[in-house]
């Protein structure tokens, strides 16, 4: 694989050019080479632009613990533990998404006319939800 400009790298990886100057800025991406005054990427430096791209959209994960994990391990820090925190993070989030989720099929299930103001099951849950917040 050639170097690739910055143009044809933005656009194979969906991003704006300003995107990757960016990335460049942030120090997750090394400096790229100049031709003709333009940036050029290395296919090392295109791997990492993608693998930045591939997690941030699959792994949901921001620039600062994508830039922990291209790191690696060092004395202060450690990857493991950006990783670790992104899991629970997510373990959290599909235990609201699937209390959410039982919450909406009971609403379609409930033979009340308006379930958000008949529903006895709701109204206990809402109460019991604001006794918990109240304490």
């Amino acid at each position: 694989m050639k170097s690739l400009s910055i143009g044809e790298v933005a656009e194979l990886l969906g991003v704006a050019t300003s995107t990757l100057r960016w990335w460049e800025k942030q120090g997750l991406l090394a400096p790229a080479e100049r031709k003709g005054g333009r940036r050029h990427y290395r296919p090392a430096e295109v791997r990492r632009a993608a693998m930045i791209r591939f997690w941030q959209e699959t792994g949901m994960m921001s620039l600062d613990d994508i830039g922990a994990v291209l790191a690696g391990r060092d004395d202060a820090h450690d990857w493991h533990d950006v990783v670790q925190n992104r899991i629970d993070a997510f373990d959290a989030q599909i235990e609201r998404l699937t209390a959410a989720k039982a919450y909406l099929r009971h609403s379609l299930k409930c033979p009340r006319s308006n379930p958000a103001t008949d529903c006895p099951s709701l109204k206990k849950d809402i109460d019991t939800w604001l006794k918990a917040r109240r304490t």
